[in-house]
């Protein structure tokens, strides 16, 4: 079974998670404002979650483990969270009005989120440093934020102010690990065009 990374056949999975979560951290970096969710939620839906899974179908039917479980991973975060948006609008829940505990709601989503993602760092020991890079900071990003909405809701439960500092910090982490994913689909399409590293990312020496 391979469980190296996938090839440029499946990098299209890799720069639709990175471009939607670059959507997501330009929002949490306050560089988007919420007139920008709908975007980000469509973005979302289709190239992190629609993308990544059809990756992730194609890498396990090419006995890529450890790739199909990284995209369809990244995809079911994806589905997740743009449903977890999606069902107080359809009614099917009831929404939350007060957005510092619509906040401390979604904290431990995005805290074992981040639990995941540094185990996909681990477990990416073997493959090339963009890939470590990138989940090292998908881990910090998503830690950052459930820090960041616990201590918004801490903040505003005892001086009805919600500060969002920790949440600004993670939207910029975000946005590093959005352009490093998006580097390394790229990086998969052009190294696999011409059949040499045009696009470095630090293969890592098989173990003798």
């Amino acid at each position: 079974m391979n469980d190296q990374p996938d090839t440029n056949t499946t990098s299209f999975g890799a720069i639709g998670f990175g471009f939607s979560l670059l959507l997501l951290s330009l929002y949490m970096a306050q560089i988007l404002d919420t007139n920008a969710m709908g975007v980000i939620l469509a973005t979302g839906l289709f190239a992190g979650g629609l993308a990544p899974f059809i990756a992730g179908l194609w890498s396990l039917k090419t006995g890529n483990s450890f790739g199909a479980t990284t995209y369809i991973l990244a995809a079911t975060f994806w589905f997740s969270y743009t449903f977890i948006h999606f069902l107080p609008a359809f009614g099917l829940v009831t929404p939350i009005t007060e957005p510092a505990v619509a906040m401390l709601v979604q904290m431990p989503f995005f805290f074992l989120w981040g639990l995941l993602a540094f185990w996909l760092f681990l477990s990416s020991m073997k493959t090339n440093r963009v890939l470590q890079i990138n989940f090292f900071l998908l881990a910090i990003f998503l830690w950052l934020v459930a820090f960041g909405y616990f201590y918004a809701w801490e903040t505003w439960h005892n001086t009805t102010i919600v500060d969002i500092t920790l949440v600004w910090i993670a939207g910029w982490v975000g946005i590093a690990a959005g352009f490093v994913g998006i580097y390394y689909g790229f990086a998969l399409v052009l190294n696999g065009i011409y059949k040499r590293e045009i696009m470095p990312l630090g293969q890592v020496p098989p173990s003798t």
